[in-house]
């Protein structure tokens, strides 16, 4: 059974932690501060726990090889081009002081993209829009999907056309950006944007999609779509160099075959609970009512009530050690062994192995 809250809510949780049955709002706390200390522990490893990561599925343009991931991905453990694994590098590695220095290279001499090195992929810094912004300037439009939200706002935050930050009056407060009524059936930012640094949004009832629109042409393009309950845009960013040409393509999205498909192992972000049908990542309930009351107890300040919270958190990380095992095996664990780094045996120049 995947674990929502509402079964967390009908177990011992509420008793553990000395809350009501029906204080959803309290309990969803509760769960959401328990997941978030189980995800971000030292015991979760490089791995995580069982229900935490998910194998997806992306397209990345040869033209311009950078994927923006969605809000649920943590980051990509591992990543498979064209049927073949590549490696996953973090920002400091293309800093490294005799390593291959910042990709991409871009062109050579003969016009082509180099491809004297294996595909690899970099992380990049995160981005605020699901699509890349620009050319500048742009205006921005909103887009609401459910009537109820007429009259709540959103905040644009970045550049305006002069490149200096965007500041505004609100009220009494003093905010940076440009807050923007939700109408129908669409809102117009009042200024045009070089640049978008942040974008944050109310509580909705249903999806907002923001577009750029060409203040010439009129053109509009989808560059962002936030969830009802996301308030603040945030997305995973990597930049993937160089991407095969002769393998991959996608004709039927893309004739021109400027795309390669991808797959990959993300681990998955903790996205708060909210109410009943909401689902968790930790799928050991008994875990996360052992790290809620591990919390209760951190709370006091009394030496045995620390030594209490510590226990009660190893009982939880064992649930989860145990349960991670029981789906994927102690005995049969995946091994990567590499005698000659990435180079197969050919390419190391050995023929064979007596």
């Amino acid at each position: 059974m995947r674990l929502r809250l509402y079964d967390l809510r009908m177990s011992d949780l509420p008793e553990a932690v000395g809350l009501c049955v029906g204080d959803i709002k309290g309990l969803a706390a509760v769960c959401n501060r328990a997941e978030t200390n189980l995800l971000h522990c030292k015991e979760a490893g490089d791995e995580g726990w069982w229900g935490t990561w998910a194998e997806i599925e992306f397209t990345a343009s040869r033209l311009s090889p950078t994927v923006v991931l969605p809000r649920e991905v943590a980051r990509l453990g591992q990543i498979d081009v064209c049927g073949r694994p590549v490696s996953v590098n973090n920002q400091f590695y293309e800093y490294l002081e005799f390593g291959n220095g910042r990709m991409s290279r871009g062109l050579n001499a003969q016009g082509c993209r180099r491809s004297c090195l294996p595909t690899a992929a970099y992380s990049r810094n995160n981005a605020v829009t699901q699509i890349e912004f620009g050319p500048a300037p742009q205006k921005l439009a909103v887009y609401v999907t459910n009537p109820v939200d007429i009259g709540k706002r959103i905040l644009f935050q970045g550049l305006d056309t002069s490149d200096t930050p965007i500041y505004t009056q609100d009220g009494l407060n003093n905010v940076t950006g440009v807050f923007v009524t939700f109408a129908s059936p669409f809102a117009m930012a009042p200024m045009e944007f070089n640049r978008i640094s942040g974008i944050q949004k109310d509580v909705t009832a249903g999806p907002v999609q923001v577009f750029q629109v060409d203040p010439t042409t009129g053109a509009q393009t989808l560059i962002l779509t936030m969830e009802p309950s996301e308030q603040t845009a945030w997305y995973r960013r990597y930049h993937l160099d160089p991407l095969p040409w002769n393998c991959c393509d996608v004709p039927a999205l893309d004739p021109a075959q400027n795309f390669v498909r991808c797959t990959g192992i993300a681990m998955l972000e903790h996205v708060d609970v909210a109410v009943d049908t909401d689902y968790l990542l930790i799928q050991e309930p008994s875990a996360l009512i052992l790290e809620a009351q591990s919390i209760r107890m951190s709370k006091n300040d009394s030496a045995q009530a620390q030594i209490q919270a510590r226990e009660y958190h190893l009982q939880a990380v064992r649930l989860l050690i145990g349960q991670t095992s029981r789906y994927l095996g102690i005995d049969s664990p995946a091994i990567q062994f590499r005698p000659f780094g990435n180079a197969t045996l050919a390419r190391a120049g050995v023929g064979k192995i007596l």
